[in-house]
């Protein structure tokens, strides 16, 4: 359960970002829009037989913005918290650590998602006053940034409950996005180059699966992507975004909270990771020396190059703490 006095308590610790991010995520979009009227205005009073206001949401920027603002939310929620020592004290008041991370997970969510959907409604309004000539892709546009928004929020807050520092939180976060390029695409590249066969990529029907490119969150990043999609590919990063909650709440409720600056709160961890750091190291690294070289001999010292640096690479950032 949500107690009102948290509640209360976070928004006011946060206010001032909370405003600031609402209003950004409010006007983004309506703002763009008569940015785009003012060019069209411009174009009609130089070249009228060639103006046409048209809004296409193909290719725009301002999606790159509201991850952006999404994961800085998520940051300054958990991991400067943690490295001012405000978590500590929040920690100390008398409420679960589960209550701690559902009220600030609240806070974030509605912030996200009230902003975008009454910046939707405004653009909705400016579009009947202005009267483009058409709007492509507008509703799905609106509706991926607010889920796909909503999951970098997710997945940057669940990094946040599993490591100590603000650095450990971002490449935590970095590093799920593309996990199954990692898991899946890294390894048959590695066999492709073993068996030396051009068409072996094209014998696996997982590789040729669109599902499977959109299982890796950084794929949304370009809208291109997803919206020349159905809109229901947007159900995979709703579904994420569910997933990524329950391993922040889980790791924030069970996991203990220390400030020494240790990359991974739950010390079991650390082993597995530097494991795999090395791994994908060492096939990264091999498949760079092949290209490179077009040789087993460029992949073995390629290899042996990404064994190094995924074992320095690992040392130095799990088991090194960083001072406050």
């Amino acid at each position: 359960m949500i107690d009102r006095g948290l509640l209360f308590k976070e928004w006011k610790h946060n206010q001032a970002l909370f405003i600031t991010i609402f209003c950004l995520l409010l006007l983004i979009t309506p703002a763009s829009i008569i940015d785009q009227y003012h060019d069209y205005q411009h174009t009609f009073y130089h070249f009228s037989d060639r103006a046409r206001f048209v809004i296409d949401y193909t290719p725009t920027d301002s999606f790159t913005w509201r991850i952006g603002i999404a994961i800085i939310l998520a940051v300054v929620q958990l991991g400067v918290e943690r490295s001012k020592g405000w978590l500590d004290f929040t920690l100390s008041l008398p409420y679960t650590r589960g209550q701690v991370f559902n009220t600030k997970f609240l806070l974030g969510g509605v912030v996200l998602m009230t902003s975008q959907l009454l910046s939707y409604l405004l653009s909705e309004v400016l579009f009947i006053i202005l009267k483009p000539e058409s709007v492509l892709f507008f509703q799905h546009y609106m509706i991926g940034s607010l889920v796909i928004s909503f999951m970098a929020y997710a997945l940057v807050i669940a990094a946040g409950a599993m490591t100590g520092h603000i650095f450990a939180q971002l490449l935590t976060a970095f590093s799920v996005t593309i996990m199954p390029f990692l898991l899946v695409v890294l390894p048959f590249l590695n066999v492709k180059m073993i068996f030396e066969r051009d068409t072996f990529w094209h014998q696996i029907p997982l590789l040729d699966n669109p599902l499977l490119q959109f299982c890796i969150p950084i794929v949304y990043i370009n809208t291109g992507a997803w919206l020349s999609e159905s809109m229901n590919i947007l159900l995979i990063p709703a579904i994420m975004s569910i997933l990524f909650y329950l391993i922040g709440y889980f790791c924030f409720s069970k996991q203990p909270s220390e400030r020494a600056g240790s990359f991974f709160l739950w010390k079991q961890l650390d082993r597995p990771v530097q494991i795999a750091v090395i791994i994908f190291g060492i096939l990264g690294f091999g498949y760079i020396g092949y290209d490179a070289d077009d040789s087993l001999i460029g992949y073995g010292v390629g290899m042996i190059i990404g064994a190094v640096v995924g074992f320095l690479l690992s040392y130095f950032l799990i088991y090194k703490k960083t001072k406050y």
